[in-house]
């Protein structure tokens, strides 16, 4: 099950490649923005970090994991197939990232009183698993 050379197209140039890159590019651009309209906004970064801190996390881990199985092969197996249409097809985005978000505000908020992050960050990886399972068994186009 390691991803690998296969007859399964991994391309780059899909429009749900490009929302995930200008997600990610809006993100970081608002980042900028802030850092240089607010220089001294401490709190300000502080508050950008706690609600956009995961995304940025996810987005940039999925869209290296996407590019980095395009750059391996452009054609991929069933795993590489699995990861990029787990990845690109938005649903596991959808639903980890509110997951983690939330865990990880109460965890930060109760400083550790209520260890919600740990929690949540296995629950997206399961959420992963999950998705990549029925990707690789059940979302594979036909030959």
């Amino acid at each position: 099950m390691r991803p690998g050379r296969g007859p399964y197209p991994l391309p780059l140039d899909t429009l749900a490649f490009a929302i995930l890159l200008s997600v990610l590019a809006l993100l970081v651009l608002m980042l900028v923005l802030l850092r240089y309209w607010h220089p001294q906004g401490q709190r300000a970064l502080a508050g950008y970090v706690e609600a956009a801190g995961v995304d940025l996390v996810f987005l940039a881990a999925s869209t290296l994991l996407v590019v980095a199985l395009h750059l391996q092969e452009p054609l991929g197996n069933r795993s590489s197939f699995a990861l990029y249409r787990t990845v690109l097809d938005g649903y596991w985005l959808t639903f980890a990232i509110p997951i983690v978000t939330v865990g990880s505000s109460v965890h930060s908020r109760t400083r550790g009183g209520v260890p919600w992050l740990l929690p949540s960050v296995i629950v997206a990886l399961a959420i992963f698993a999950g998705l990549f399972a029925y990707y690789y068994y059940y979302g594979i186009p036909a030959a």
